[in-house]
């Protein structure tokens, strides 16, 4: 617990307090007026000032930080320029983005990347580790929007196997969403999946010279035996941090990934309000990239404490 405090009094807060002043800033130096955005161009100056002093943009520019915060912190996201609340935007974009970083995440690091790392490892230098190497190079050297386009063109164009577009609610037809789930999270796992599959392989193999290694094979256990029990959670430990740099910026990756499979969820609604000039709908959004990242680091941190037997959470990050 004290490790866990630690982390948010030292890291978790202070970055994402410094985090939403230059997002505010930053929002506040790009041209235009929420006022006359929301109002349009044909507006009166007469009702652009009421609008604008109903909305508290004629306060201190300090005064209008710490309302946005305040608000931010209780829920309350501000009004989008479409005339809806931000929170009711989130709450129909937010729900299809998780989904898709899910299973996105599922596939990219644990079915694929720690598996063919593993196997990698355990059989370095012969044809399977050679083959897992030069898949996880095609992976890497393919961005995810062009693996999207291609895998568009083959598999819903020429195929037909997949939908090409949209979204079906998982638990209302858990089948079809999955047929347009699939595509869109091989897109955005597969680069993923062969990170992972790298660095699971070298701490895999590392592990393998190590002397409690060769111990435990000296007692008579079997190679199962030996990886099981006594070199995958040791080798996990690197590959934790890794894995959570990815999940970290997964979510900031769906945002390409939505617009190729037009996915309606947080990508496709940052995008529409850039284009919109919608400043309070993207300083939400960017806020909570910003946390998300933030957490999962956190969430990286706390896993890694407790693969390590040398750390211990009682007893805070110099443990």
């Amino acid at each position: 617990m004290n490790y866990l405090l630690s982390r948010l009094i030292k890291q978790f807060i202070p970055v994402v307090f410094i985090a939403s002043i230059i997002i505010f800033a930053l929002m506040e130096l790009l041209p235009g007026d929420p006022a006359v955005i929301i109002l349009g161009e044909t507006a009166t100056p007469e009702s652009v000032d009421a609008l604008r002093e109903e909305m508290g943009l004629n306060d201190p520019l300090p005064q209008r930080y710490l309302r946005w915060l305040g608000n931010s912190l209780t829920g309350d996201l501000g009004q989008s320029t479409s005339g809806k609340q931000v929170t009711e935007l989130f709450a129909a974009s937010l729900p299809p983005t998780l989904e898709l970083a899910f299973f996105a995440f599922t596939f990219g690091n644990l079915l694929l990347g720690v598996t063919l790392g593993i196997l990698a490892g355990i059989n370095r230098g012969n044809a399977i580790d050679v083959g897992i190497g030069i898949l996880s190079g095609l992976l890497i050297a393919i961005p995810s929007f062009v693996a999207g386009l291609l895998m568009l063109l083959v598999f819903s164009v020429k195929l037909g196997w997949f939908p090409s577009a949209g979204r079906t609610p998982f638990f209302e037809d858990p089948g079809d969403a999955l047929l347009h789930l699939t595509l869109p999270a091989l897109a955005l796992g597969g680069i993923i999946a062969a990170v992972i599959s790298r660095f699971t392989r070298q701490s895999i193999v590392d592990t393998l010279t190590h002397d409690y290694i060769r111990t435990a094979r000296a007692k008579g256990l079997s190679n199962r035996a030996v990886i099981l029990r006594h070199a995958l959670k040791p080798s996990m430990m690197p590959v934790v941090t890794v894995i959570g740099i990815q999940l970290g910026g997964l979510i900031g990756g769906t945002i390409v990934i939505e617009q190729v499979f037009t996915w309606p969820g947080m990508g496709r609604l940052l995008v529409t309000s850039v284009n919109a000039r919608d400043y309070p709908t993207i300083q939400a959004i960017t806020l909570l990239l910003v946390s998300s990242y933030l957490l999962f680091n956190l969430l990286t941190d706390l896993t890694y404490a407790w693969l390590d037997p040398r750390l211990r959470l009682g007893k805070g990050v110099g443990a």
